[in-house]
């Protein structure tokens, strides 16, 4: 699932072309866009490995140095444009607009279960209050006062509101298809939404969301990891706060393989407002080359925005309690790849384990496949497959980094992305013709949606992209 921040795009130093590294593409070796008649096939007939080796290709070639000369090469998504470049400030309507397109129904679709919620969403999530040091240190970055106060999104990071931070990445012709279709206006949307059609993006839009992890540079730095830690049937919430099996990250290398004591979340808030008492746990002390990882530069630290150095800085804060500067780094801990190969979508996530061999999750890891980096340290699940099973629903497919912050375990990327669209009426306030993740309209977070059942009566889709409904202007 992909998750921007909702509403309007806030930036803070927007990005210049002297500052990005110039745009490269998922290399051509690792599958992307080749062999799209196969991967259909694969989807129709429910051939899961094929799916998976296909998605641990997308992975790893995403993952792949912009430099390969250089062993702290950016990953290559790294020059791609952001979402917060996509929806930046609105330009004037063109005149006449563009002509939206609409979306084919797919064929042989199960209809979902048209009532009953099996499952109810209750995720309480803890409060973040941006440090002190953060507002002080980088005022034009911050946004809000008081408890509403947060970070603008940066040139290369946007606020996730927690300590992961976040990128949102396009693709070329994804980033176009927004630019010159002005989906970044909300105008455009209601438009498509009175003449009953729908978006469709095209077959080379990618979007990514990557998650890094800061660490400094001396000492050690934790890092919560999943280890199944919550049963599928618990409904609460299920964030890496809550989780007990961590890892101590040792850049120096000296410790690997000790057992020490971390201590972490700091300045944070349960979530009726109390304050959260610091976690002390006992971790497995592990070294940088089990992590996609990346030392920030002195010229990075230049590179960066106000607003991309203010993330970083409360990501720190509220971790080990010390600012990020030059000479510490980011891990990466948890990412997801969405492509349009094939008509119905294909959904990939990842995320670090220090079980990496464990489980359904390390399947189908292609044993050939010529990748630079630690690519076989992550566990990934996939969300290709659009036919229910057996019981009439889709398979659980989550990321416990990204969806464990927000989602219940028991849920499914499929599920939440098909439900993508205008206008978005969430939970909160669901409303037939609106849409948004787990309203009673469409309750079931297993179910097998399409685009035509009667949950999206009325509702304009996105064609699986989030991002549009939430930060069109």
């Amino acid at each position: 699932m992909y998750f921007a921040a909702s509403g309007a795009c806030l930036t803070a130093g927007p990005a210049s072309a002297e500052d990005r590294p110039g745009y490269t593409p998922i290399p051509e070796e690792f599958g992307y866009f080749r062999n799209n008649a196969d991967l259909q096939k694969a989807v129709e007939t429910g051939d899961i490995p094929y799916s998976r080796r296909h998605a641990w290709s997308l992975f790893a070639g995403m993952m792949q140095p912009l430099d390969a000369g250089d062993p702290n090469s950016w990953p290559i998504w790294f020059s791609w444009q952001t979402s917060a470049q996509a929806f930046d400030a609105p330009q004037a309507k063109s005149s006449p607009p563009i002509r939206i397109r609409l979306t084919p129904s797919v064929a042989g679709h199960m209809r979902a279960k048209e009532a009953g919620a099996d499952i109810k969403v209750t995720t309480p999530q803890p409060i973040y209050p941006v440090p002190t040091p953060v507002i002080r240190a980088y005022p034009d970055a911050i946004s809000g006062t008081g408890p509403k106060t947060t970070i603008k999104d940066g040139t290369f990071f946007v606020f996730n509101g927690d300590i992961m931070v976040a990128t949102e990445s396009l693709s070329n012709e994804g980033y176009s298809a927004i630019r010159e279709g002005e989906l970044y206006l909300s105008a455009t949307l209601q438009e498509a939404h009175e003449l009953g059609q729908n978006i469709t993006l095209p077959a080379r839009y990618v979007s990514t969301k990557h998650m890094y992890w800061p660490v400094k540079a001396e000492g050690l730095t934790p890092l919560p990891w999943w280890n199944d830690n919550f049963p599928d049937s618990f409904n609460g919430y299920v964030g890496y706060e809550t989780w007990d099996s961590v890892v101590a990250i040792d850049p120096s290398g000296k410790r690997i393989g000790e057992t020490a004591g971390v201590t972490y979340l700091h300045g944070i808030l349960n979530h009726d407002g109390t304050a959260m008492k610091p976690r002390t746990e006992t971790a497995k002390v592990v070294g940088l080359e089990n992590f996609y990882h990346h030392k920030v530069s002195d010229a990075d630290w230049t590179m960066f925005s106000q607003a991309d150095k203010a993330m970083l800085n409360a990501a720190s804060y509220w971790l080990y309690n010390e600012p990020f500067k030059p000479g510490d780094y980011l891990v990466s801990v948890a990412m997801h790849v969405l492509t349009k190969e094939v008509p119905t979508w294909t959904l990939q996530s990842v995320w670090w384990s220090n079980a990496p061999d464990k489980g359904p999750y390390a399947a189908d890891r292609p044993a050939d496949m010529k990748a630079v980096g630690p690519w076989k340290h992550y566990l990934l699940t996939e969300a290709n497959t659009y036919k229910p099973d057996a019981s009439g629903q889709l398979a659980k497919a989550v990321n416990p980094y990204i969806e464990g912050v927000i989602h219940p375990i028991r849920t499914n990327c499929r599920n939440c992305h098909v439900r993508a669209g205008y206008p978005f009426g969430g939970k909160d306030k669901p409303a037939k013709g609106t849409t948004g993740y787990s309203n009673p309209n469409c309750p079931d977070l297993l179910a097998a949606l399409t685009s035509k059942d009667v949950c999206f009566k009325g509702v304009t889709l996105s064609d699986f992209a989030w991002i549009i409904p939430d930060r069109a202007h």
